[in-house]
């Protein structure tokens, strides 16, 4: 029986499709919190958004199962909260509750070891390669005026944030052993509570959006952000895809390891 896909292409198509949705990922977290932060001033609000949407991705790569973990505590923290009190939730009850359940789920959930050995340094080295790949562009646009299109500025984030994630974790693991730390389930438990917290007012901005009355914050944001997403999306994914390709067809075995 012949196979539709050669051995050698293969592992390229599946490494380009999950840096893809490592861009489906970053795209619209990082549009949607910078239109979020906008109040604190451009250039903040860029590199902030920047770095959350990489420590979140990181740890969607690196961690998958805990990250899933995280969106289901989120939704259903969420989904709590605007079943009590309407899609006027106040932003912070939304937090207060994902990050009580985040916490208590790190502490009751065991996850496998290779799971999520390190992921708080995962979640680390994704927010700082995605803010200084960030203020390089800021940089940029102040010495040169240089201003990409999002598309553009969405696919050189997601593939230098990318490559340098994989690359300083790589060297980072080669240094230390990957042990469970002692506070391992307070650090898993953070790091679902801060993605939880995320899910949990993504989702109640999604309902004020089909809701009557004034908007909350996240809800204003995506409405702000709705003509830009598929533009970023198309260029995360795109670059997602062409950085994960050429990874694995030039054999950088190591990027499995993480």
């Amino acid at each position: 029986m012949t196979t539709v896909v050669s051995p050698r292409v293969s592992p390229v198509l599946v490494r380009a499709a999950v840096w893809s949705l490592f861009g489906a990922i970053y795209a619209p977290l990082f549009i949607v919190l910078r239109e979020l932060l906008a109040p604190m001033g451009a250039p903040q609000a860029f590199v902030l958004a920047a770095g959350a949407a990489g420590g979140i991705g990181a740890t969607f790569y690196g961690s998958r199962q805990l990250a899933l973990t995280a969106s289901v505590v989120g939704i259903a923290s969420g989904a709590l909260v605007l079943g009590v009190f309407g899609h006027q939730a106040s932003p912070w009850l939304l937090a207060a509750v994902a990050l009580v359940l985040g916490l208590l789920a790190g502490a009751a959930v065991d996850f496998p070891h290779r799971c999520t050995a390190n992921v708080g340094l995962k979640f680390l080295v994704g927010g700082g390669v995605a803010s200084a790949a960030a203020m390089a562009l800021v940089g940029l646009d102040r010495l040169l005026g240089l201003v990409l299109p999002v598309a553009a500025l969405v696919a050189f984030l997601v593939s230098i944030t990318g490559v340098l994630y994989v690359s300083g974790m790589h060297v980072l693991a080669q240094r230390g052993p990957q042990l469970r730390g002692r506070f391992c389930s307070l650090v898993e438990g953070a790091v679902i509570a801060l993605i939880a917290l995320l899910v949990a007012n993504s989702l109640a901005g999604f309902a004020g959006l089909l809701a009557e009355g004034p908007a909350g914050p996240m809800t204003h944001a995506l409405a702000l952000s709705a003509e830009l997403l598929p533009f970023a999306l198309l260029g995360g994914m795109l670059a997602g895809a062409v950085t994960g390709g050429l990874l694995e067809l030039f054999e950088f075995g190591w990027v499995d390891q993480l």
